[in-house]
């Protein structure tokens, strides 16, 4: 589906409960990507992965994503996720978390437990990178595609003329692939479109919106003092920061036909904006929901995996993110490696996006080194 100029001005929710019921609601789509030929890079993938497609065609897509992240040990990559962030953070010096971890850590633990061999893990996570900042459609007169959930956008999709498709991603992906992932390919022969797809959309989604809950959650968490960073489990740590300030702010649905939202007729063709960090502080969901309370985690509710806290930065209904315990488990690894440091310099800018939040810069330094408070 394509989006046609919608009929009526963009009706934004904020309500917890209403967005909800939209991201359940199958007469609400996501803008579509037309398919293209395999080779032609960024155009192919958008055509071919689940974030931008409908139907029986997503449900396809997005199974082949889960069965790659279900086949995973969540156990293994948080520790390898953690044992990496620690080196990075070895000798006591001051590390930008967002250049150094935030991203390539997180990235390269899933590659490589994927299939990418080891010697190209640094290759491969920068790919992903530049992928992860030309992955969304432009943004046209007609519709916003912005960031959605589960799917999260990259900081230079939302501004005019800031897409700009690195082909050349797609093709290291492809060849870093090429004989490691079976499926015949042991005679170097290209991957599987269908599966590169997969692997793809997966180390895409664990690109940016993981650098942001490891961002937003270690700029609150390393403000603390030392004993009380560590007073709660690391889980309830990353459930209240997605409650609280999640990655991914806003999502947008087209009407494929007419439809209600938020108790308003929403006619076909118009976009309705889901406020995700809105619906997080609902008073009706989420008692006094401004003040960053990692004890209102309910273990009841929660999983080991951190998943079940009650907010939306995962999605929810038709579209919940394939990737979720995957990705708590590579943030989990990463936090827990930071959290005997402290906030460096409490400035944080924030990448320039209107609907992912990642910090630009967030520096560390070990707790020894701290002199006084922050």
């Amino acid at each position: 589906m394509t989006a046609d100029q919608p009929a009526t001005p963009e009706r934004r929710l904020t309500r917890h409960a209403d967005v909800r019921a939209v991201l359940a609601d199958p007469r609400f789509l996501v803008p579509a990507a037309p398919a293209a030929q395999p080779g032609s890079g960024m155009a192919w993938l958008r055509g071919a992965v689940s974030r931008f497609s409908n139907g029986a065609e997503h449900a396809h897509r997005r199974a082949r994503v889960a069965e790659l992240i279900d086949a995973l040990d969540p156990v293994r990559l948080r520790r390898e996720a953690r044992e990496r962030a620690v080196a990075e953070l070895a000798g006591g010096a001051r590390v930008d978390v967002m250049a150094r971890i935030a991203r390539r850590v997180p990235v390269g633990v899933l590659a490589t437990a994927l299939g990418v061999p080891q010697g190209r893990r640094e290759e491969v996570a920068e790919a992903v990178t530049a992928m992860a900042a030309a992955y969304h459609l432009p943004p046209a007169p007609s519709t916003t595609t912005g960031a959605a959930s589960p799917e999260a956008a990259s900081p230079g999709a939302a501004s005019p003329g800031a897409v700009s498709p690195d082909n050349a991603a797609v093709a290291v992906l492809a060849g870093a692939l090429a004989g490691a992932l079976g499926d015949g390919l042991g005679d170097g022969r290209q991957p599987d479109p269908g599966l590169l797809a997969a692997v793809a959309a997966a180390l895409i989604q664990a690109c940016d919106a993981t650098a942001g809950l490891v961002g937003n959650t270690l700029a609150v968490v390393t403000r603390l003092p030392a004993d009380l960073s560590v007073r709660w489990p690391v889980e309830a740590l990353l459930t209240e920061t997605l409650r609280w300030d999640p990655p991914v702010r806003l999502t947008r649905r087209v009407a494929a036909e007419d439809a209600t939202a938020g108790g308003v007729l929403v006619p076909a063709g118009a976009v309705v904006v889901l406020d995700l960090a809105a619906a997080n502080r609902d008073p009706e969901v989420f008692p006094d929901p401004h003040r960053f309370d990692p004890a209102r985690v309910d273990p009841a509710r929660v999983d080991s995996d951190g998943r079940g806290g009650g907010h939306l930065g995962f999605g929810s209904g038709i579209r919940p993110c394939p990737g979720e315990g995957a990705a708590l488990a590579l943030a989990a690894g990463v936090v827990e490696a930071a959290l005997a440091h402290r906030l460096a310099d409490p400035e944080i800018p924030y990448e320039p996006s209107p609907n992912l939040r990642v910090p630009a810069c967030l520096h560390l330094e070990s707790a020894a080194t701290v002199k006084g408070p922050r």
